[in-house]
């Protein structure tokens, strides 16, 4: 499953039903990490998910225990999915070398723009989901295959911020972690405004 990462609010290219995401499958041994996150969807509701990524093996050894709240391993949570840190497999001794293709023409810069490609595309990973939000209140949670928590982020987009970047197309881009924490009845009144909004807009055609 290979995608372009750089737009952080792009949608994601996984499958909506994946329950295991590996963008070289079956080229290097891993090992299978949970996530559990949020997502809001196309009508703005909010559900819990989960799936599998893998991982590359030896990952969990150079990945420090965290308590949620710490983002551990995590590097960052966008719209599309999950980043762990690329520098940690320098650490574990990951060889990119058997995954390059040497293709000039995708990678001009030789081989040393690809195998940057491939520790990106090794450790980044699009998850299922139409909207994923991650902060203090839902916090995206990754563990390791013994079921250590690695990584928690949350220093994302909450629900109302995900709503209102729906609702105005973009225009709105904030997280508003800060109205939820001084003033949860307003944040609260905002969600439900935003809600109507979006399903009147969807209801319009």
């Amino acid at each position: 499953m290979r995608r372009s990462v750089g737009n952080s609010m792009r949608r994601s290219t996984a499958p909506p039903d994946a329950e295991v995401i590996n963008n070289f499958p079956g080229l290097y041994p891993t090992e299978d990490w949970r996530v559990y996150y949020w997502e809001v969807t196309e009508q703005g509701d909010l559900m819990d998910r989960r799936v599998t990524i893998q991982l590359p093996k030896g990952y969990a050894d150079v990945c420090r225990e965290v308590e949620i709240g710490q983002p551990g391993c995590i590097y960052r949570v966008r719209r599309w999915g999950l980043a762990c840190y690329p520098s940690l497999l320098e650490r574990m001794g990951f060889n990119p070398t058997p995954l390059l293709t040497h293709d000039r023409e995708r990678f001009p810069g030789g081989d040393d723009q690809e195998i940057l490609h491939v520790l990106i595309q090794v450790t980044h990973f699009d998850l299922p989901g139409y909207f994923i939000i991650a902060s203090q209140q839902h916090p995206l949670l990754l563990f390791d295959p013994e079921g250590v928590l690695k990584g928690s982020y949350t220093r994302w987009r909450t629900y109302m911020g995900a709503l209102a970047w729906l609702v105005s197309g973009g225009v709105v881009n904030a997280n508003f972690e800060l109205l939820r924490t001084t003033n949860r009845r307003l944040y609260f009144e905002a969600i439900g405004y935003l809600l109507n909004a979006l399903r009147q807009r969807g209801a319009e055609g």
